[in-house]
């Protein structure tokens, strides 16, 4: 008999959570390039406006689907993604914090957008190491 393989338990398993988040990830990334775009070749400030609004958005639906999604999840699966965040967090806050510090002693500026990028990188970076629920 085959046994099962391993899964991580927190991975949604439907197509749909993925999917939509890729593509979020696409429209944050593609407005930031559009006003950048935009302000090279003088775009009127209204189109540009609009634009802004555009990575908030994705970031506040983003974070809307992922409560809903660990919502649905039993609880340890809650509970380790949860310190999966946590963790993530406090390491994005660690590095931004020491950076803009750093920005007072000669570091280049880092744009405020770079957190949200940062924040899932990092929580990608944690995941295989935070493994249990405990301490």
């Amino acid at each position: 008999m085959m046994e099962a393989p391993l899964e991580t338990p927190s991975w949604p398993r439907g197509w749909n959570y993925p999917t939509v988040a890729v593509l979020l990830w696409a429209l944050f990334l593609a407005a930031l390039a559009a006003i950048g775009f935009g302000r090279h070749y003088g775009w009127p400030a209204p189109a540009l406006w609009a634009l802004a609004l555009v990575p908030p958005a994705t970031v506040a639906i983003q974070f809307v689907i992922a409560y809903r999604l660990i919502a649905r999840q039993d609880e340890f699966v809650r509970a380790l993604t949860t310190k999966r965040m946590i963790v993530a967090a406090g390491l994005a806050i660690i590095i931004v914090t020491g950076w803009s510090v750093g920005e007072s002693v000669g570091l280049p500026h880092l744009p405020a957008w770079f957190i949200y990028p940062l924040f899932w990188g990092l929580f990608g970076m944690v995941t295989p190491f935070v493994r249990g629920s405990t301490p």
